[in-house]
């Protein structure tokens, strides 16, 4: 087996949606923020 093939980095194919994937990850962190401001609102405004 060659070592040389195996040890060649293989590029990252681009996410399917963004264009990048640093996008992705920024999208992905505002999505959990959003949902975490969500269940505070919603637990304050139910709290007993």
């Amino acid at each position: 087996m060659n070592q040389q093939a195996s040890a060649r980095p293989m590029p990252d194919e681009p996410p399917p949606f963004l264009r990048s994937w640093r996008r992705v990850y920024i999208g992905v962190l505002l999505y959990l923020a959003v949902v975490v401001a969500l269940f505070y609102l919603f637990t304050r405004a139910f709290a007993p």
